[in-house]
């Protein structure tokens, strides 16, 4: 075990845990990011709705690498997030996401609260393997079958250095690891030709990662104003948040007694 840190997204003086040959972490307390450019489909879509269509089918330049996989994409920073899409072309009416490790919060709203388990691909080789599949040059049946081989791990994410931005981080999220993040905020901006007007919703907020439930029923509308679909109330992931949530809470008052 150690308490160095070793990732930039993560809070100093947490407890990370090693396996003895691969480099496979066991820790928590991160921030992630994840920018996209902001489309005329997203008014009127909830905060959930949102933050849950950021899993996909791999079917892209990573679906060698990753075969059958649900993948999510994130970044240590706002601004390596930000750089990711502009590598890419985005123009600068922007969403960003801001999640973190739900397992983190004093009040978690989730059931698997376990800390991440992640695999640094820049000490493995898998760095390579990824910055291959960007190159477009193809990978060879061992090296397909190295990275089947590492994700006998069940990692839920995997971290490798950004291109985009020097010194940035990058994490590709498996559906395990996905499964584990909660949002606590959602930023809209648009760039000065749009107006250049903002505004956010909030999921979660303080030190601790105090979640709001219901805001997850929030959505975005033309002239960055926000509203509540009420429908939500009736989800089934808002009563399981709000069910594990109060749940939480019960403990914690048990525990001061």
């Amino acid at each position: 075990m150690s308490w160095e840190r070793v990732f930039i997204s993560q809070d100093y003086g947490r407890p990370i845990y090693k396996h003895k040959e691969l480099p496979v972490y066991i820790t928590d307390e991160f921030d992630f990011f994840r920018c996209v450019e902001f489309k005329d489909e997203f008014y009127g879509k909830t905060a959930s709705t949102l933050f849950n269509g950021n899993l996909r089918e791999c079917t892209g330049r990573y679906s060698k690498l990753f075969p059958n996989q649900k993948l999510s994409y994130w970044a240590d920073s706002p601004s390596t997030a930000r750089a990711e899409i502009k590598k890419h072309g985005a123009g600068n009416s922007i969403l960003t996401f801001w999640a973190y490790d739900d397992g983190t919060s004093t009040f978690p709203t989730l059931p698997d609260q376990t800390p991440l388990i992640i695999i640094d691909g820049r000490k493995c080789g898998v760095q390579e393997l990824i910055d291959k599949v960007d190159n477009e040059v193809s990978l060879s049946e061992i090296e397909q079958k190295y990275m089947t081989d590492l994700l006998v791990q069940e990692p839920d994410c995997l971290v490798f250095d950004s291109h985009a931005k020097r010194g940035g981080e990058n994490f590709i999220f498996f559906e395990k690891g996905f499964r584990k993040l909660a949002l606590r905020q959602l930023r809209l901006r648009f760039g000065k030709s749009d107006g250049g007007n903002c505004n956010r919703i909030v999921c979660a907020d303080t030190s601790d990662y105090i979640p709001f439930v219901e805001n997850y029923g929030k959505y975005f509308e033309p002239k960055v104003r926000i509203k509540m679909d009420k429908t939500y109330l009736l989800s089934k992931e808002y009563f399981q948040r709000r069910q594990i949530c109060e749940e939480s809470h019960r403990k914690m008052w048990e525990a001061m007694k």
